[in-house]
């Protein structure tokens, strides 16, 4: 970080790109740390030096680290649609460096919304850019384990977390570029059955934090590892306060929600948790985070609605309702019926129902049927 401040404070006359890029590099790195108020004020300082035209360099590295502090932010759509700009141009132009980070958010960010289509086909591109060399991301190794344990459940993420965890320079590179990933791992371990894995991870978050003692969100990470593993909804309360991105701060509300749960007199408690998770989810367009904490408040007889659907129009084709739509287009994917009730959080006797439904609206009579017929967008 001092690197990139002395980078950042050396004045430019001529406007090279490399002097350009560094001023991103280093709102890339704010943005890492967690250091939101100070990235879109460095962000901004940028914007007012512009005073010749853009290389495509450096326009893909705007749109891409503006969408990257968006995210952030809890600002999902507005964040890919930066980040959208940004491919393209990366895309046309050749700058591979770009690729994988852009990538990288594109895939958290339809995870987070439940579009598993787009999901894959950008966990997809990673691989392409992981055989071509270009990869070197812990976090698009982190994304795609996500994406695999969400299509086929945890033990077929087993390897890839395990690969993860026992790298120190991967683990090291991952707890210090995202927030949430020290806590998923914990969880994700104790799905496996393997709290070496989920001790490692607590262990390595603290040393991150140990290193990087100004920064809160590295500490909040930290916290919200060891309350996972400890069972102590105290520590994850801390963590909750602590982190800058929204959706982290969600994501430590619901764990200590889940503690909680545990205790009966704590139950309504719980519920309040729960509740404020959810309407920070809602609020950043965490579809699917939102729908679990929905299903999560349903078992203590609290109903709440939810949008359990990929994006998709506001006029939907064939009558279909949104979770129907849900259903059909993960269906039409090859999905199985355990599969798609748990990208959605519903039963699969749920998920029967509503195909049922999109068997007679749509006129099909079978899976092979609708995935033959089934376009979308």
């Amino acid at each position: 970080m001092r690197n990139a401040v002395k980078a950042t404070a050396v004045e430019c006359q001529e406007s090279h790109d490399l002097c350009r890029l560094a001023q991103f590099w280093y709102v890339a790195l704010l943005v890492q740390v967690g250091e939101l108020d100070a990235g879109w004020r460095a962000l901004d300082a940028i914007k007012t030096r512009r005073d010749a035209p853009e290389s495509p360099r450096v326009a893909a590295a705007s749109h891409a680290v503006r969408g990257k502090l968006l995210f952030a932010m809890g600002g999902i759509d507005d964040a890919i649609a930066e980040i959208e700009v940004g491919l393209r141009i990366a895309e046309r132009s050749g700058v591979r460096p770009l690729l994988a980070p852009c990538y990288t958010v594109m895939a958290l960010g339809a995870l987070r919304r439940a579009d598993m289509r787009v999901c894959f086909d950008f966990v997809d591109r990673l691989a392409v850019e992981a055989l071509l060399g270009y990869f070197g991301q812990a976090a698009g190794a982190w994304v795609t384990a996500q994406a695999v344990e969400s299509r086929s459940g945890v033990a077929s993420a087993a390897d890839l977390v395990s690969g993860i965890v026992t790298s120190p320079f991967v683990l090291r590179q991952l707890l210090v570029s995202e927030p949430a990933a020290a806590s998923w791992l914990v969880r994700i371990s104790g799905k496996l059955d393997a709290p070496d894995l989920a001790e490692m991870s607590v262990a390595a978050a603290f040393a991150a934090s140990d290193e990087h003692p100004r920064f809160r969100v590295i500490r909040g990470s930290a916290l919200h590892a060891a309350g996972l593993l400890e069972g102590d909804s105290g520590r994850l309360r801390e963590a909750a306060d602590l982190y800058p991105d929204r959706w982290c701060r969600a994501s430590a509300l619901e764990d200590m929600a889940g503690l909680l749960a545990k205790r009966y007199s704590e139950k309504d408690k719980a519920i309040r948790v729960l509740e404020s998770a959810r309407g920070a989810y809602n609020a950043v367009g965490a579809r699917r985070d939102a729908s679990r904490v929905v299903s999560k408040l349903r078992e203590f007889g609290v109903r709440r609605g939810a949008v359990r659907t990929v994006e998709c129009a506001d006029i939907l084709p064939h009558g279909l309702t949104k979770t129907e739509f849900a259903v059909a287009d993960l269906v039409s994917q090859g999905y199985s019926n355990d599969e798609v009730g748990r990208q959605l959080f519903i039963s699969r006797h749920t998920v029967a129902f509503h195909l049922k439904k999109v068997f007679q609206k749509v006129n099909v009579a079978s899976r092979v049927e609708l995935a033959a017929t089934w376009k979308v967008r």
